[in-house]
């Protein structure tokens, strides 16, 4: 067996983050800066918020169907970080699905610890299954609450406070690290008093302000850790970090549609200069051909009187998917099945809106 080796940075591929902290700190805000998220909301936070959310998953295998849809459908809604808010409400669902597997009343109810061993496996199978969102170039971010521990170090024995992910009492040195381990960045988000001394003696101190500030690395007090040089403290601004999620992959999705197809030796047929620019460029006088264009959208089209040089009009100069000069043709699979899925609700209507010439049979 013969194994090719890979130079350099592999810049291509979604990051992995984990930001955890107090209630009211600005976990879902900064989340919701990142490019083209899309949340999915378990606990309801993010409902006074103007962003995008799937619907709140009623059960575990809801939340992984949600995962395998956003893989479906990336390209075509344009998601490219979906957002886990919360994770430690992600884990209620977790817990209840291996119960109710097992018919036990409660994750106690194995025994011997037995039940949260369950609880490992499961979600180191939900972390491998966000791998192929990643391997796809989508941002993955899960969102947790924080709480604080009384800890000793090993050669000492005097306690101190330590802040944490809030999991499951019994999970907590399980689940935790493997969340760690798993991501390229854990973020604690916190609020920082500054205090100042107001007596000679130092004695006597007052707050003076409180900011809002990201860990970056591991103390004593906190969990954190980057793997791109960060600074170890940060304001809670997606500025801060920009520069690590560029948006290339979502500035120009026609050239990279023309790339792909001559990649994949697909003909990609130019448009005539004069035509370019014109509202009836798409526009044919007689029948239109409806050959590439799948069995059950063909039909939908003709049952409505939609024409193919409509639908063409409505993905390039209105959505923007795909280049005007693109044949329906060599439109992706993935596509098709959603004008399909949405047809009665956003297809439809669309092309209504906005092809004159539309006049149902």
């Amino acid at each position: 067996m013969v194994f090719e080796e890979v130079n350099g940075i592999q810049d291509n591929a979604g990051k992995k983050v984990l930001i955890y902290g107090q209630e009211g700190v600005g976990k879902s805000s900064l989340a919701s800066c990142f490019p083209d998220a899309v949340f999915i909301d378990c606990e309801g936070s993010t409902t006074m918020m103007n962003v995008r959310r799937l619907p709140k998953p009623e059960n575990w295998q809801m939340l992984i169907d949600e995962i395998n849809y956003i893989f479906d459908v990336h390209t075509v809604k344009n998601y490219w970080t979906v957002v886990i808010d919360t994770f430690d409400w992600a884990e209620r669902l977790a817990l209840e699905s291996i119960c109710r597997e097992h018919n036990v009343n409660g994750i106690e109810g194995f025994g011997y610890g037995k039940g949260w061993q369950y609880e490992v496996e499961e979600i180191g199978k939900f972390l491998d299954l966000t791998e192929h969102l990643i391997q796809s170039g989508v941002n993955v971010v899960f969102l947790c609450h924080a709480i604080t521990k009384r800890m000793t170090l090993p050669e000492d024995t005097a306690e101190f406070d330590h802040w944490e992910l809030k999991l499951g009492n019994k999970t907590t040195n399980k689940i935790a690290p493997l969340l760690k381990e798993w991501s390229d960045m854990t973020l604690f988000l916190a609020f920082k008093t500054n205090i100042v001394p107001v007596s000679n003696d130092g004695k006597k101190n007052k707050a003076t302000a409180v900011q809002r500030v990201m860990y970056t690395t591991k103390t004593a007090w906190w969990d954190a850790k980057n793997r791109f040089g960060l600074p170890e403290m940060l304001p809670i601004d997606f500025k801060a970090i920009e520069h690590l999620f560029p948006k290339a992959v979502t500035e120009n999705p026609a050239e990279q549609m023309i790339a792909q197809a001559k990649k994949e030796e697909i003909p990609v047929q130019p448009a005539p200069a004069e035509t370019v620019g014109n509202m009836d460029e798409f526009q044919e006088i007689g029948t239109e051909s409806f050959d590439g264009i799948p069995q059950n959208l063909a039909e939908l089209m003709k049952s409505s009187g939609v024409l193919p040089s409509m639908l063409q009009i409505v993905s390039s100069k209105f959505l923007h998917y795909f280049p005007e000069n693109m044949p329906i043709a060599n439109y992706p699979a993935d596509y098709f099945d959603y004008v399909v899925n949405n047809w009665q609700s956003e297809t439809l209507p669309m092309i209504q809106a906005n092809c004159p010439d539309y006049v149902p049979f």
